[in-house]
């Protein structure tokens, strides 16, 4: 018996729709920072830049801070920096429509090691980056989103886009030790760094490369956000936003936690007891 195959070209057709509001904020102990954007045509990967002209402001305690746009970063900034156990009211007025979202900062985690480690699976051996962390509140469930990003002066990578992080999820902390949380980061496997396959480039790590990780501790909403957004990436759906009015996009008080810069060395990685 003979197996044969063929291939056919899908032409998807793509519904356009108006573009919708779109705003990204957050109010952190490194300080405010709203961006508001207009979603975009799927097949347009450039993204916008932040709209000018909208009316911004945080309020926390009574007290109505507002945000005005910053040419620099090319978004709203204030130096409003969160503290934690206070709820936050971000409210937007843009086009003739009102947007309104609110988030409680919790406790910082802060970060005790993070280090990369080989992880033996069967016959091959897993980059792993293990971190470790304080639980601010052993007793109280959290949530927490984390980001790991990486710089390269490679000569793969000199030209690629690593604007967007190399690693990121969200997570609670069930199932960790007592006051600790981890998470182990796969990277990627020793054989596929051995090949340096040009599929592979920009989910390889290189020597050199310089790494840093982020962890902020989010409430329940942002961890809802996150979630949807990162179950949605493969179908195109949606993610749940937590800001009312009919826009897309999440309001987040946050604690953040960051590790030092560290370059990465191959012949520096141990073996996991």
């Amino acid at each position: 018996m003979t197996l044969t195959a063929c291939e056919k070209e899908l032409d998807f057709e793509y519904h356009e729709t108006e573009p919708v509001v779109v705003i990204e904020g957050r109010v952190t102990n490194e300080g405010t920072e709203i961006l508001i954007t207009k979603s975009r045509s799927v097949t347009d990967s450039v993204r916008g830049r932040c709209r000018q002209g909208a009316l911004v402001a945080v309020s926390v305690g009574g007290k109505k801070i507002p945000v005005e746009y910053n040419a620099a970063t090319d978004s709203y900034r204030s130096a409003l920096a969160g503290e934690p156990g206070h709820t936050y009211t971000l409210t937007v007025d843009y086009e003739g429509r009102h947007y309104e979202a609110t988030s409680t900062m919790p406790p910082a985690a802060p970060i005790i090691s993070a280090e990369f480690l080989w992880q033996p699976v069967l016959k091959e051996r897993l980059l792993v980056y293990e971190v470790w962390a304080a639980d601010p509140e052993p007793d109280v469930r959290n949530y927490y989103w984390y980001r790991m990003d990486r710089r390269s002066e490679h000569q793969h990578l000199k030209d690629k886009d690593l604007s967007q992080p190399y690693r990121w999820a969200v997570f609670d902390d069930r199932g960790n030790p007592p006051g600790r949380i981890y998470r182990d980061l796969m990277c990627t496997s020793e054989r596929a760094m051995d090949d340096d396959k040009e599929e592979d480039w920009e989910r390889l790590l290189y020597d050199g490369d310089e790494i840093s990780f982020t962890l902020m501790t989010i409430d329940r909403s942002v961890y809802d956000y996150y979630a949807s957004l990162r179950a949605g990436q493969n179908g195109g759906a949606n993610p749940r936003s937590n800001i009312s009015g009919g826009c897309q996009g999440y309001f987040a008080a946050g604690s953040v936690t960051r590790t030092q810069p560290q370059v990465f060395r191959r012949e520096d990685v141990s073996l996991r007891n």
